[in-house]
């Protein structure tokens, strides 16, 4: 059997000369390499018989509904240590034209996604005041030491859906805070 040099430049690169000779070797020619492609088809259409049997043996669900409360697009990453005897409470929240939240803080981390109208969300950022506004389809994670305010500066109501994370037995999901007096 005739190894043929296939790719250029391997002569000063000898392990990659290497790779390319065995992987030339192992190919050949004529009717072995026929035969190889073959196999190789057919192991193919092996697979893909058993993954749709796969398939048509799955059990479907049934009786079950499933209705989005909320999707966002979020920018923080998000990791989550619960904690023993700590819950995980979600809440529908509406801020009315001109209604804010207080400035308060949550006990452990909070995801925000907005579903309607636009949330401006004041933080006390190591003494400035940092701001942004939210939209549908935006969403945002609060950490436990974050003291801020959220406003609805619009004139149609906010829709939030919150997820609340390491909530006690008392079930409170957020913390008054003194304004800091930043924004």
């Amino acid at each position: 059997m005739k190894l043929r040099h296939v790719m250029r430049g391997t002569e000063r690169r000898p392990q990659m000369q290497k790779s390319v000779l065995v992987l030339t070797a192992a190919l050949g020619k004529g009717r072995q390499s026929m035969r190889k492609k073959k196999l190789l088809g057919l192991s193919l259409i092996a697979m893909a018989l058993v993954m749709a049997v796969g398939a048509a043996v799955a059990t479907p669900g049934s009786g079950v509904t499933a209705v989005p409360l909320a999707s966002a697009q979020i920018d923080d990453q998000l990791r989550i240590r619960q904690g023993e005897g700590k819950s995980t409470v979600v809440a529908d929240v509406t801020v009315t034209p001109d209604g804010t939240t207080g400035w308060h803080s949550h006990p452990g981390k909070t995801l925000v996604l907005v579903t309607a109208g636009e949330f401006t969300l004041y933080r006390d950022r190591d003494g400035r005041c940092r701001t942004r506004t939210y939209g549908p389809g935006e969403g945002f994670v609060e950490p436990p030491s974050s003291v801020h305010v959220g406003v609805n500066e619009g004139d149609t109501n906010v829709e939030l859906v919150a997820v609340f994370f390491r909530i006690g037995a008392d079930g409170v999901t957020r913390i008054d805070q003194p304004d800091p007096g930043v924004c």
